[in-house]
């Protein structure tokens, strides 16, 4: 599978009428970009006045919460408001949220840290019930990947590249400015719309196009405004701006499909045609 970009619209999850079922409709959002391996979770704008710019920055905060492995959360989210039902939101449980009792088991395994201080020396705290000392110097405050080998009575320590792909780290979230300038980056982009072309017409020229792509995104609209909507409403060429549109539950039989339900239905089929 390519690297994986999803973009939503931001004034995802902001209709709903309190702050619990926000945190937990976008929990479930972040359950589905991780099993699926996405790499970057894209907000962008779906109206021209930019409205939604509060919601997305709480969307954004919601999800760095939730890919900061457990035993780093106290130390880098102070009690605030925003976060009031966090403790509503499902484990990712990705490599790199492992237990404390992973680093005493023989083999490989990932552990993400946080740099607290550098020097000749960096100091991480990993989770591992005290802080760890490895020769390098990292970026203070910054989160890493720590690659732990154990054999035996010996451990060995070694920092990894965050967007390496030896090991899964869970998803970046960002909030983009425009939609047309956003898809620039990507070499074959798929939109998503009950207008679009079944999935079952379409699956192996999709199967075929993921397998030769290297950056694809696929982009959602909303519930209540499709994604044709949407970029009329910008002002922009819809034809311009993807490669192809499907519909991954044809005849379905519900009035409107969630975008979070979308997304989960969407991957899915996105993960099974990458391995045709």
């Amino acid at each position: 599978m390519p690297r994986l970009t999803v973009l939503l619209p931001q004034s995802f999850a902001s209709d709903v009428p309190g702050l619990r079922e926000a945190t937990s409709r976008i929990g479930f959002v972040g359950r589905v970009l991780a099993t699926f391996r996405a790499d970057t979770l894209l907000l962008y704008p779906d109206s021209r006045e930019k409205t939604h710019l509060r919601n997305a920055g709480f969307i954004r905060e919601v999800l760095e919460y939730l890919v900061t492995a457990p035993y780093l959360r106290k130390q880098l989210y102070p009690l605030k408001p925003s976060l009031r039902y966090a403790g509503l939101l499902p484990p990712l449980n990705i490599p790199t949220h492992p237990e404390a009792e992973a680093a005493k088991t023989e083999g490989t395994h990932y552990r993400q840290a946080l740099v607290l201080s550098s020097g000749e020396t960096s100091l991480l705290e990993a989770g591992l019930g005290r802080p760890l000392r490895i020769r390098g110097r990292l970026p203070k405050n910054s989160l890493v990947v720590l690659k732990v080998k154990v054999s035996g009575k010996h451990v060995k320590y070694k920092v990894v590249s965050k967007r390496s792909r030896e090991v899964y780290n869970g998803f970046r979230t960002r909030i983009v400015n425009s939609l047309d300038e956003a898809l620039k980056q990507f070499d074959y982009r798929v939109a998503t719309s009950r207008l679009g072309e079944p999935i079952n017409q379409a699956i192996d020229k999709l199967s075929q196009s993921l397998k030769s792509a290297k950056e694809v995104c696929v982009v959602f609209g909303s519930a209540d405004r499709g994604l044709h909507r949407i970029v009329e409403d910008l002002g922009l060429d819809y034809n311009s701006l993807f490669d192809i549109t499907v519909n991954t539950v044809p005849e379905q039989g519900v009035k409107t499909i969630r975008t979070e339900e979308a997304l989960a239905y969407t991957l899915a089929v996105l993960n099974l045609a990458a391995r045709m």
